[in-house]
C-alpha cells in the first residue's frame, strides 16, 4: 500500500482527464454583451454581477453577459476581480440549492506576484463569513499555512485533495470594518479548467464546525497581490459561470448562469454531487479486481445520463469520482464497470488495521485493491473499505520489514507512527559548534553553516537538534553513509522516519526538510522535501528542468531535475541534482526513499552507487541571515 502501484489517476490524472470531458476547456470564448471597468466598480451586467477592485496601479476589467470576464494590473499592490451570483442575504446555500462553477483561466504575463487565489470567493452574513475555494494561483507558490490560523488538515472535496483553513479576523468586510471569520479550501495542485463543486465545500467545512450563514454572494475570483512594487499582468476567465443545479461540467449549453439552471442535469462532466449509482452495497466485489479492469461492459447509470457510453469488455479505470468510474475508449470520455462499494461501516481486513489504518465508513467507495484488502479514501486519508482481499495466506505486508534495518528500527516502515506523538531524544549525544562530519552510535551526521553562531546536537538513537542565528546557509542531517560501492537496488528497500518541531524560526528564505543524500558514478546530489521552514514551498527555481507532478508513496509530489557546477562531495564539478517536493508540507512520517528512486529512475533520472541518505534540515536567507532552531526528537534512515 506504500509504494508506487497506488493509482497516480485518483489524484494526479484527475485534474487532466477531467479537463478533456469538459468542451469550456477547449473551446471557451467570450460571448455576449460586455462593459469594461477602469475603476473600482461593483455593478451587473445579463444578471451576472461583478467586482473589479484595486488599491493601487493602472488596472482593468472587462465583464460579459454570458459570465465570462478578463482582468488587466499594473503596478497594483492587490487587485482582484470576480464574477457570479449575487444573493440578498436572506437564504442559506441549503434554501438556495446545490452551488457548482464553471471555470477557465489563461495567464498572460504574470510579473512580481507575491500572493494569488483563483478560484472561488463569497460572503455570508449572519455569522459574517469571507470564504474562498483555491483552485489555482497566479504566484509562483501555492498559498500556505499563512492564509489562516487554524489548519484543519487535508480532505477528499469533489474527487481533489483540499487543505482547509480558518481564520479570524478585524478588518473591511460587506458590513464595514469588523470582526469576521475566514474559511480556505486551498487545492493542493492546481488546475486551469474544470468545474467546482461549491456546495460540497461549504458541506466539509459545516463538518468541521465552520459555520455558514445566509448568502451574500459566490463568484469566480482572480486576485493577485504584491509585497514589494506592484503586480502586472492579466488573468483571462473566457469561461466563468456560477450556477444553481445539478451539475453541469459541459460548458456550451448552460444557459441561466444567473441562478436559473435548477433542472440542468445534462453536461459533458461529472456531476460531482450525486451518491455512486452502483447497486452491489452488500458484499465485497473485489477480491478478484487487483488490475482494476471490470470485465463487464456494464456502468453507471449517472454516467449514461450525462451522455457517455459504457467501455469495452476489460476497460482500465483512468479516473474515479461521485458518479462512477470513468475511462477512455478512442477520444472520448466512457464509463468503466459499475463501481465496487461496501455497505458495512467498521469491517476491513486485519491486515489494514496493523498497518495503522482505520476501517472506512458505511457505503464507502472502493478506490485501490491490493494484497492486504480494499481500500478507500475518507478525510484525506486511505481506509479499509470493506472485507476486501483478506488473504490470510500471503505474508507480504506492503511497507515493508526488512529485518536489520540500519536505523535500529525493526518495525513496519510505515506502519507504526507512534514517533509523531512521543518521539524524544534518547541515547548518547554531541554537541558541535563548526563544520564537522561525524558519526555517533553508527550513525553519520553533519553540521554545516556559511556564516552565523550556530550549533547541533546529534544523538545515537539517530535524532538530532539544529540551532542557527544569522546564517546566510545553515544544514544539519544524520542518516545512513554508504561506501559508494552499491546501488540503492544492492542496497535494499530505504525508508526514513522523522519527526520535525519548528522553534522560532524567523527570515528564513528556502528550506528543505526531508532527506539528503549523494550518489557517485553518476555524481548526483537528491532531495526528498516533505517540509519547510520558509514561509513558502519550494518552488520551480529549484532545478531547470520540471518533470511534473507525481503520486509517490501516496502523496502528491513535484519532480525537478538540475545540472549545476559547484561544490560537492568530490570538490568542485559539474553534478545533478534531483527534487521530489511535497505539495502539502508535513511535520512527522515515514518516507519511502526507494519509492522516489524509482520514480525518478522511470523518468530518467539516472542515480549511481550510494554515498549518503539522510534526514536534513536547510535553512538559507538572501538577506541578514536566518535564525531559529529545527528540532528531530525522532530521526531514523533504514533498509
Amino acid at each position: 500500500m506504500r509504494n508506487s502501484k497506488i493509482i497516480q489517476l485518483l489524484f494526479s490524472l484527475a485534474t487532466t482527464y477531467v479537463v478533456n470531458a469538459q468542451s469550456f476547456c477547449s473551446s471557451a470564448q467570450h460571448s455576449g454583451q460586455s462593459v469594461k471597468e477602469t475603476s473600482n466598480k461593483v455593478g451587473n451586467i445579463g444578471g451576472v454581477g461583478y467586482e473589479l477592485w484595486a488599491d493601487s496601479g493602472n488596472n482593468s476589467a472587462t465583464f460579459y453577459s454570458d459570465g465570462s470576464f478578463s482582468c488587466t494590473f499594473q503596478s497594483a499592490k492587490d487587485y482582484l476581480c470576480r464574477s457570479g451570483l449575487s444573493f440578498d442575504s436572506t437564504q442559506t446555500h441549503d434554501q438556495i440549492g446545490h452551488i457548482y462553477a464553471d471555470f477557465k483561466l489563461v495567464k498572460q504575463n504574470i510579473n512580481n506576484v507575491d500572493y494569488s487565489y483563483v478560484g472561488i470567493y463569497g460572503w455570508t452574513r449572519n455569522p459574517l463569513v469571507e470564504f474562498y475555494v483555491v483552485d489555482n494561483w497566479l504566484s509562483q507558490y501555492r498559498p500556505g499555512d499563512w492564509v489562516g490560523n487554524k489548519k484543519h488538515g487535508d480532505f477528499t472535496i469533489d474527487g481533489a485533495q483540499y487543505t482547509v483553513y480558518e481564520n479570524t479576523r478585524y478588518g473591511p468586510s460587506i458590513d464595514g470594518d469588523t470582526q469576521f471569520k475566514q474559511y480556505f479550501s486551498i487545492r493542493q495542485q492546481a488546475r486551469d479548467c474544470g468545474t467546482i463543486d461549491i456546495t460540497a465545500h461549504f458541506q466539509q467545512w459545516e463538518k468541521l464546525g465552520m459555520t455558514l450563514g445566509k448568502m451574500h454572494e459566490a463568484k469566480v475570483l482572480g486576485e493577485a497581490g504584491s509585497n514589494g512594487a506592484g503586480t502586472s499582468g492579466t488573468a483571462d476567465f473566457p469561461y466563468a459561470k456560477v450556477y444553481i443545479g445539478k451539475g453541469n461540467g459541459g460548458g456550451g449549453g448552460n444557459a441561466g448562469n444567473a441562478g436559473n439552471n435548477s433542472n440542468n442535469s445534462q453536461g459533458g462532466g461529472q456531476a460531482a454531487t450525486q451518491e455512486p449509482s452502483n447497486n452491489n452495497t452488500g458484499g465485497n466485489n473485489n477480491n478478484n479486481n487487483n488490475n482494476n479492469t471490470p470485465n463487464k461492459s456494464s456502468c453507471s447509470a449517472n454516467i449514461l445520463k450525462q451522455g457517455y457510453k459504457c467501455c469495452p469488455d476489460n476497460c482500465v479505470v483512468t479516473y474515479v469520482d461521485a458518479d462512477g468510474d470513468w475511462s477512455i475508449d478512442g477520444q472520448e470520455w466512457c464509463g468503466c464497470g459499475n463501481r465496487n462499494t461496501y455497505s458495512k461501516a467498521g469491517d476491513c481486513p486485519k491486515k489494514i488495521l496493523d498497518q495503522g489504518y482505520k476501517c472506512c465508513s458505511d457505503n464507502c467507495i472502493i478506490y485501490y485493491n491490493d494484497e492486504d484488502g480494499d481500500w478507500g479514501v475518507e478525510n484525506g486519508e486511505w481506509c479499509g473499505c470493506g472485507g476486501g482481499n483478506n488473504n490470510s495466506g500471503n505474508t507480504g505486508n506492503t511497507g515493508g520489514n526488512a529485518g536489520g534495518n540500519a536505523g535500529g528500527n525493526t518495525g513496519n516502515a510505515g506502519g507504526n507512527t507512534d514517533f509523531c506523538s512521543s518521539a524524544q531524544h534518547s541515547g548518547q549525544s554531541v554537541k558541535e559548534t563548526s563544520n564537522k562530519v561525524g558519526n555517533i552510535g553508527g550513525v553519520g551526521y553533519e553540521l554545516w553553516a556559511d556564516s552565523g553562531n550556530n550549533s547541533a546536537t546529534f544523538y545515537s538513537d539517530g535524532s538530532f537538534s539544529c540551532t542557527f542565528q544569522n546564517a546566510k546557509d545553515y544544514l544539519c542531517r544524520s542518516g545512513l553513509s554508504f561506501d559508494s560501492t552499491q546501488t540503492h537496488d544492492q542496497i535494499g528497500h530505504i525508508y526514513a522516519d522523522f519527526k520535525l518541531v519548528k522553534q522560532n524560526i524567523n527570515n528564513v528564505d528556502y528550506s528543505y526538510v526531508g532527506i539528503y543524500g549523494w550518489t557517485r558514478n553518476p555524481l548526483v546530489e537528491f532531495y526528498v522535501v516533505d517540509n519547510w521552514l520558509s514561509q513558502y514551498r519550494p518552488g520551480d527555481w529549484v532545478g531547470n528542468k520540471k518533470h511534473g507532478d507525481f503520486t509517490i508513496d501516496g502523496a502528491q509530489y513535484t519532480v525537478y531535475e538540475n545540472t549545476r557546477y559547484g561544490p560537492s562531495i568530490d570538490g568542485d564539478t559539474q553534478f545533478k541534482q534531483y527534487f521530489s517536493i511535497r505539495q502539502q508540507a508535513r511535520d512527522c512520517g515515514t518516507i519511502d526513499i526507494t519509492a522516489h528512486f524509482q520514480q525518478w529512475e522511470k523518468l530518467g533520472m539516472t542515480l549511481g552507487k550510494m554515498h549518503e541518505a539522510k534526514v536534513l534540515g536547510e535553512a538559507g536567507s538572501n538577506g541578514s541571515g536566518t535564525s531559529g532552531t529545527a528540532d528531530f526528537p525522532y530521526a531514523k534512515v533504514y533498509i
